[in-house]
């Protein structure tokens, strides 16, 4: 009875840590003190304009890779994509002792180099698997990195590759007791994804006078099944959050129509009457004909007024972030004829440019929350033409 006990509890140690060995082996990657929401994982490296999605990250920061089978035939060459023979896609240009063992000659790869990371359809960071935070800013660190590599068959690359200083005085130009870089593959394709190892074993630190600077100096490059548990992953996010949610709410919104445009029109602004408009004027830098442009005179006072719907157009959406983003911190900057400055007038942010010699002056600002407005004026100052500008009456148009 005792002996049966003992064998049903090593029995039921045993499926324990199975059970934790699995959840070891299945345990997904992860980028901590992660804030940013769900956001897709895309390469650019098969088509810089189409990316292909492989994967996303969720909430709590959980990477989840899903590798899409590419069909290589469907791609057109570019700089940028272009299949390589395994020792070129690897890096192995030069080498001034060469030593190969195995090498697959009929197949071709390509390096996955960037993962880019994208919210609403748009680039917003990059995500970086490295040993140290430090590999980030500085290639020789020592430690691991990884990538991925697509190729379209089976393939081994077993090699060797050293580099040697310049000597002047050497019959070959070569100072072959001074390594410059000695590099060894270790490659094992399966067609399709496949993980590479990058690991920097040594780097040299170099003085000349008063230059510093260093090289990696022994390297390898290992084929492998599964991404290492000692692999970090870090975030670069160079995206304004606030901003990118606006331009999001933007192209979500009904556009105002041409008939919205017409039942709006105002007969006068100040006391400077309106002398002709058009709806739909295409403008210069501005993606989207979703305007209106009226024109003011009295006597020799001009006002050129333009309002811009950014809703619905990802493109003009980003215009009217831009906008919101220069105008969001006071500066003032000089110029031959005036100046250019962005600040607050009745609590509203104003960007200005007034050509002081000729009394002009251009005045731009967001309003209501998708409009453009930008009104150039004659023989107005800024903040004669502001007190105008802030009596009309926007919201009626929507």
């Amino acid at each position: 009875m005792k002996a049966k006990k003992h064998i049903l509890f090593l029995f039921i140690l045993i499926q324990i840590q199975f059970c934790k060995a699995q959840q070891i082996q299945t345990a997904l990657p992860k980028v901590e003190n992660y804030d940013k929401g769900e956001l897709e994982i895309k390469v650019g490296t098969f088509s810089s304009e189409n990316p292909i999605s492989i994967g996303k990250i969720i909430a709590d920061g959980t990477i989840q890779f899903n590798f899409p089978k590419i069909d290589l035939n469907a791609m057109e060459e570019t700089h940028f994509f272009s299949m390589q023979k395994i020792g070129r896609a690897l890096g192995m240009f030069v080498c001034h002792d060469k030593g190969i063992v195995v090498k697959t000659e009929t197949v071709e790869a390509i390096e996955v180099k960037n993962i880019f990371l994208y919210k609403y359809g748009q680039q917003v960071g990059a995500l970086i698997p490295a040993t140290q935070k430090e590999m980030l800013e500085d290639e020789f660190v020592i430690g691991n990195t990884i990538s991925w590599f697509y190729s379209n068959g089976d393939a081994e690359f077993i090699a060797n590759c050293t580099t040697y200083e310049d000597d002047e005085t050497a019959k070959d130009g070569l100072d072959r007791n001074t390594i410059r870089n000695n590099t060894s593959y270790n490659i094992s394709f399966k067609k399709g994804w496949n993980i590479v190892s990058h690991r920097l074993l040594k780097k040299k630190d170099i003085t000349k006078g008063t230059q510093r600077y260093s090289r990696r100096l022994i390297e390898q490059k290992t084929s492998i099944a599964k991404i290492p548990h000692k692999i970090k992953w870090y975030l670069k996010y160079w995206a304004n959050d606030e901003l990118l949610e606006i331009e999001h709410q933007l192209v979500m919104l009904k556009p105002i129509t041409k008939q919205n445009y017409e039942r709006w029109l105002p007969k006068k602004i100040g006391n400077l009457k309106r002398t002709d408009y058009e709806v739909g004027k295409i403008l210069e830098r501005m993606p989207t004909t979703n305007n209106v442009n009226l024109l003011f005179e009295k006597g020799s006072k001009k006002i050129d007024l333009t309002i811009v719907d950014c809703a619905d157009n990802k493109d003009a959406a980003g215009v009217y972030t831009l906008m919101k983003d220069m105008a969001s911190r006071d500066w003032k900057d000089k110029t031959e004829t005036g100046y250019r400055s962005a600040s607050k007038m009745d609590g509203k942010r104003v960007m200005i440019d007034y050509n002081e010699k000729e009394v002009k002056t251009v005045v731009s600002y967001n309003e209501n929350g998708r409009f453009l407005i930008k009104a150039e004026a004659i023989d107005i100052t800024p903040e004669a033409l502001w007190e105008i500008l802030k009596d009309l009456n926007i919201k009626d148009l929507e």
